[in-house]
């Protein structure tokens, strides 16, 4: 009975030191969900919702700016602990444990100059064009898998907004959310528009644990369904929706 008592008693604050240790989140920039101000610190509809989090569970969040699939791989590896903004994959599921239900949901779209963007009105007139898009991202099928496009993959999506405008590329995809509000920029607003083609796809955001980190996996499911039941996140994501429907 000693012997278990002096075990516990060792244990005991290594185990509370192991539940205060935040927990690590790898993210990239992804307006309006992930965005950087003028001091270089994260804010955004992801970084109010894991703020939200902390403040009801008293876990906090360590962070992490890489490119998105150097984050994808630390999940694989179990060096980090979560991704926000996840689309699901088969793939993905090997390595990743999704919460039930997604947090968010946006539509794949196509993006060019005004000139390219009216000429793309279905799928088949992507042949022949430099298309832009992220690597490890998911958007639909069959453009995922399409290995007959001339497709050009990079790390993030303001590569990408660069890219088409300096005529490095003939069209990118991306999702409406993100690549909407990236629009409002002035210097891009005009030169870069949808394209007329618009899949019939869904692209549903969900939040994602590395299957090698799950210890405080259940007590962030629950509340996160608590706030999806509040409409809380739905609240949150207005103020970034207004700006995008004001442009």
């Amino acid at each position: 009975m000693r012997v278990w008592l002096l075990i516990l008693l060792v244990l005991a604050p290594l185990c509370r030191a192991g539940e205060s240790e935040p927990l690590k989140v790898m993210t990239d920039l992804w307006p309006p969900f992930r965005m950087a101000d003028e001091g270089d610190q994260l804010r955004g509809l992801d970084i109010d919702l894991l703020n939200e989090l902390s403040r009801r569970t008293g876990i906090h969040f360590d962070v992490q700016r890489a490119p998105w699939a150097r984050g994808l791989a630390a999940l694989d590896q179990g060096t980090a602990d979560l991704m926000t903004g996840l689309a699901k994959t088969p793939d993905r599921e090997r390595y990743i444990h999704y919460l039930d239900m997604p947090y968010y949901a946006c539509s794949p779209r196509f993006y060019a100059s005004p000139a390219v963007a009216v000429r793309l009105n279905d799928y088949s007139t992507l042949r022949g064009l430099r298309i832009g898009y992220v690597l490890e991202s998911v958007y639909f099928q069959p453009f995922d898998g399409d290995e007959q496009l001339d497709k050009v993959g990079v790390s993030n999506e303001s590569q990408l907004l660069e890219m088409l405008a300096r005529g490095r590329i003939d069209a990118l995809v991306g999702t409406d959310c993100q690549v909407d509000y990236a629009l409002l920029d002035p210097e891009l607003a005009g030169h870069i528009v949808k394209a007329a083609y618009q899949p019939d796809a869904r692209t549903e955001l969900y939040i994602g644990f590395s299957r090698k980190r799950l210890a405080r996996m259940p007590q962030l499911a629950a509340a996160i369904e608590n706030l999806r039941r509040e409409g809380w996140i739905a609240r949150a994501a207005l103020r970034y929706q207004a700006v995008v429907a004001g442009q």
